[in-house]
């Protein structure tokens, strides 16, 4: 039997999950490089977002904090943030997950890799809330952390961390009393929703477009709602999940309606990032296995698609320890045979 030509080797490994991607690396020499080149990552990264929006008719896949309450709560990040923990999920990009093990500690990771990347840690003050956010720059092809922290009594100053440039930058401040904390990745832009000065006037939502890091409002419906999040790609906002505002066109004041979740929700994937006290690269899984759910309690988590996007993205990382170990599956044995012909 004759081989397989290269290029159709090469379309199969495309359509292959993230860990069978990682034992195929241990095949030859020559399919580690291809598996490791940045174009075929984008490639691999773009097939895994449209399979996820057309296989089954299903809806996102989000990741969530705390694998032990999965399912048994509203997921909502600012709730979190109050409670007595350390470790925080504060969003996710092209696979990618943003997680504050401490006020100073960021950390980038990819679960489905194992791969983790501390940040430089930010020169901030040591007491007081933090507003938080993380997302890609598609304009300069880069990741960023949003950070705001109080300065004085009525402003927010914000920071931003480049992963490309490897620094903290200042952005500037605004004068908002914030009502969320955690930024909702959408469209390219952070959202939070916050108030002119009271916090008991009617809230607006903050957008951070991370392609000009410029802030500008974007209008709310008539109602107080405090969340943000998203359904079938829409922003939303919502107090209760009883009642839920949509925004059918971005930014357009005319397009929020009023929806019941239960009617808009798709069946989604939500992986579970483990909580745990030290975020060991290439030793251990990440995440727990990740559960169907069929539930509007997870619209105000982040959007998640498996990736081969390294955290190291823009540098090569300390190989310390060799790479995850590698099992062969059957999946793996079967291409490879078919490869070779025998």
């Amino acid at each position: 039997m004759a081989q397989l030509p290269n290029e159709m080797i090469q379309l199969i490994l495309i359509r292959l999950e993230v860990r069978d991607l990682i034992r195929c690396r241990s095949v030859s020499k020559l399919w580690k490089s291809w598996i490791s080149e940045s174009n075929f990552i984008k490639a691999h990264l773009e097939h895994s977002y449209l399979q996820d929006c057309e296989k089954n008719k299903k809806g996102n896949r989000r990741i969530a904090m705390s694998a032990s309450r999965c399912g048994d709560w509203i997921y909502d990040p600012d709730k979190i943030l109050s409670v007595c923990r350390t470790r925080h999920l504060l969003g996710s990009s092209n696979g990618l997950v943003c997680v504050s093990p401490s006020r100073t500690e960021f950390l980038l990771i990819n679960p489905e890799t194992r791969e983790v990347n501390k940040l430089e840690e930010p020169q901030i003050p040591q007491e007081g809330y933090m507003i938080y956010g993380f997302g890609y720059d598609s304009s300069k092809d880069d990741y960023k952390v949003v950070l705001g922290f109080r300065k004085g009594s009525s402003h927010i100053c914000f920071l931003k961390f480049s992963l490309k440039s490897n620094v903290w930058e200042v952005i500037g401040d605004v004068n908002y009393t914030f009502v969320s904390r955690v930024g909702f990745l959408h469209s390219g832009a952070l959202h939070w929703v916050v108030c002119h000065g009271s916090a008991y006037q009617m809230p607006v939502i903050l957008s951070f477009d991370l392609n000009e890091d410029k802030f500008e409002e974007i209008p709310q419906p008539c109602k107080w709602a405090e969340h943000l999040g998203s359904i079938n790609g829409c922003l939303c906002v919502f107090d209760v999940l009883e009642e839920v505002w949509m925004m059918n066109e971005y930014n357009v004041r005319e397009s929020w309606e009023i929806v019941e979740p239960k009617d808009k929700i798709k069946t989604e994937i939500v992986h579970c990032l483990k909580d745990l006290m030290h975020y060991i690269p290439n030793k251990r899984p990440l995440c727990l296995k990740q559960r169907v759910v069929h539930t509007p309690k997870f619209i105000a988590a982040p959007l998640y698609t498996p990736s081969l996007v390294s955290p190291h993205i823009f540098k090569k990382p300390n190989k310390t320890k060799q790479e995850t170990s590698i099992i062969k599956s059957r999946k793996v044995n079967s291409l490879v045979t078919m490869v070779h012909g025998n």
